[in-house]
Protein backbone atom coordinates (compact mmCIF):
# COMPACT_ATOMS: atom_id res chain seq x y z
CA UNK A 1 0.00 0.00 0.00
CA UNK A 2 2.45 2.35 0.81
CA UNK A 3 5.92 1.05 -0.79
CA UNK A 4 5.41 4.30 -3.44
CA UNK A 5 6.84 6.16 -0.24
CA UNK A 6 9.49 3.86 0.23
CA UNK A 7 13.15 4.46 -0.91
CA UNK A 8 14.58 2.22 -3.77
CA UNK A 9 17.03 1.32 -1.62
CA UNK A 10 14.97 -0.22 1.24
CA UNK A 11 12.81 -1.75 -1.45
CA UNK A 12 16.20 -3.17 -2.93
CA UNK A 13 17.30 -4.78 0.76
CA UNK A 14 13.62 -6.26 1.44
CA UNK A 15 13.36 -8.23 -1.57
CA UNK A 16 16.64 -9.51 -0.82
CA UNK A 17 16.34 -10.55 2.63
CA UNK A 18 12.46 -12.02 1.51
CA UNK A 19 14.33 -13.61 -1.36
CA UNK A 20 17.53 -15.16 1.18
CA UNK A 21 14.60 -16.16 3.33
CA UNK A 22 12.38 -18.39 0.56
CA UNK A 23 15.82 -19.53 -0.26
CA UNK A 24 16.98 -21.01 3.42
CA UNK A 25 12.95 -22.04 4.79
CA UNK A 26 10.88 -21.84 1.54
CA UNK A 27 6.84 -22.00 2.12
CA UNK A 28 7.66 -21.61 6.01
CA UNK A 29 9.09 -18.52 5.71
CA UNK A 30 6.38 -16.44 5.81
CA UNK A 31 5.35 -18.46 9.31
CA UNK A 32 8.58 -17.42 10.76
CA UNK A 33 8.65 -13.45 9.51
CA UNK A 34 4.89 -13.54 11.04
CA UNK A 35 6.32 -15.61 14.24
CA UNK A 36 9.00 -12.79 14.63
CA UNK A 37 6.78 -9.83 13.60
CA UNK A 38 4.28 -10.98 16.88
CA UNK A 39 7.87 -11.17 19.43
CA UNK A 40 7.15 -9.05 22.26
CA UNK A 41 10.79 -9.35 23.55
CA UNK A 42 11.84 -7.73 20.45
CA UNK A 43 11.48 -3.70 20.39
CA UNK A 44 8.34 -1.82 18.24
CA UNK A 45 10.98 -1.12 15.87
CA UNK A 46 12.19 -4.75 15.04
CA UNK A 47 9.03 -5.94 14.62
CA UNK A 48 8.21 -3.23 12.41
CA UNK A 49 10.96 -4.67 10.16
CA UNK A 50 9.81 -8.12 10.50
CA UNK A 51 6.23 -7.33 9.89
CA UNK A 52 6.93 -5.01 7.10
CA UNK A 53 8.92 -8.14 5.58
CA UNK A 54 6.23 -10.71 6.30
CA UNK A 55 4.27 -8.50 4.03
CA UNK A 56 6.36 -8.31 1.18
CA UNK A 57 6.86 -12.24 1.74
CA UNK A 58 2.99 -12.86 1.66
CA UNK A 59 2.63 -10.51 -1.59
CA UNK A 60 5.67 -12.06 -3.20
CA UNK A 61 4.26 -15.41 -2.85
CA UNK A 62 0.62 -14.34 -4.28
CA UNK A 63 2.44 -12.97 -7.08
CA UNK A 64 4.44 -16.48 -8.02
CA UNK A 65 1.00 -18.23 -7.87
CA UNK A 66 -0.83 -15.93 -10.18
CA UNK A 67 2.43 -16.47 -12.66
CA UNK A 68 2.05 -20.26 -12.06
CA UNK A 69 -1.47 -19.99 -12.83
CA UNK A 70 -1.60 -17.86 -16.23
CA UNK A 71 1.87 -19.33 -17.46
Amino acid sequence: MFDFFETSYRRAKDAREVKSYFAKYGEQAIDILAERASDRDLSRRDRRHWRRLARKARRRRSQLVTQLNTG
